[in-house]
């Protein structure tokens, strides 16, 4: 009978891309069992992001849900936080950084057979401080050409290569707020952008609304709170599908006012959403030159979300 063998991959994963999955998926058929040590540090990652085009800082809880995630139906593959706070930074640091990944090891009660790497360079100090082989995966990336780094430089146009559990985190969110045919806009563009639009079928019911007298109330107070979870909910179910950019036809802000203008009061959950739940791109109607054409509207729309994805 063969040997047990247990195998260690190292990473930030900042963010999961499809080279980390090859490497890790390749690993996994040549071991009993895959450790990954997920590691993190936060000045050095808060450096990473200010250094890159992501829309936000990636978490270590986003990190570790991308992985675990990505690999729930794989019950031999196990994920650990390696928190490298206090130890040089990379390439120093080798000795202190092994024996905090040995803190781990000891209390799992792990004994690796094998590391995988996709870096040539640390083929000597994996041998040496853990003591076993090291196997060398697409070090060339010319099975997975990409990079964490390429597509912290450039998310969107690297987006196909953006691990399918990470895609969300990342899309964009347009809110684009008008009446009658200026509502078509959101619609349109997702249908350009081959991505998701999040319908609200109450935005003409609130309309009538707030040209009517208020005796003639279409919604009552509970009614639009329901509104407003109902929309969370299909905007994070739609985040889970969309391409790069997500389209509506209005936001919490709006609903928000809408309620005001009709019950003369605020909202605590409302006001809540409106100052937690974030837009990428709101646009208004009546921001835009009134004397402006429909075409003139999409082209200037265009260009606005556009921008959102250089």
């Amino acid at each position: 009978m063969s040997k047990h063998k247990i195998g260690l991959i190292f990473g930030k994963f900042y963010p999961l891309h499809c080279g980390h999955i090859y490497l890790i998926e390749k690993a996994m058929s040549q071991v009993d069992e895959l450790h990954i040590m997920l590691g993190c540090e936060a000045t050095r990652d808060k450096q990473l992001f200010e250094k890159s085009r992501l829309p936000k800082q990636p978490q270590v809880s986003d990190r570790f849900s991308w992985l675990q995630e990505t690999f729930k139906n794989r019950h031999n593959i196990h994920v650990h936080v390696l928190n490298e706070a206090g130890i040089e930074y990379y390439p120093n640091g080798w000795r202190d950084w092994s024996e905090r990944v040995k803190c781990i090891l000891d209390e799992y009660k792990i004994k690796p057979t094998v590391v995988f790497t996709s870096e040539l360079q640390d083929i000597e100090n994996h041998q040496l401080y853990f003591g076993c082989p090291v196997v060398i995966i697409d070090a060339d990336r010319e099975f997975m050409p990409i990079s964490a780094t390429a597509i912290r430089e450039n998310p969107y146009k690297n987006w196909s290569f953006i691990a399918q559990a990470a895609k969300p985190f990342f899309v964009k969110k347009v809110a684009i707020i008008g009446s009658q045919k200026f509502n078509d806009l959101p619609i349109q563009l997702a249908n350009i952008y081959n991505t998701q639009y999040v319908a609200n079928g109450y935005v003409n019911y609130i309309q009538r609304e707030i040209s009517a007298c208020h005796n003639q109330r279409y919604l009552s107070e509970s009614d639009y709170i329901k509104i407003a979870m109902l929309q969370v909910e299909r905007i994070s179910s739609a985040e889970r599908i969309a391409n790069k950019l997500l389209f509506t036809s209005i936001d919490f802000a709006a609903l928000a006012q809408c309620y005001r203008q009709i019950f003369q009061k605020e909202h605590e959950v409302l006001t809540v959403l409106t100052k937690s739940y974030h837009f990428d791109l709101v646009i208004h109607e009546k921001d835009l030159n009134p004397q402006h054409t429909l075409l003139q509207h999409f082209e200037t729309v265009s260009k606005k979300v556009e921008a959102l994805l250089i």
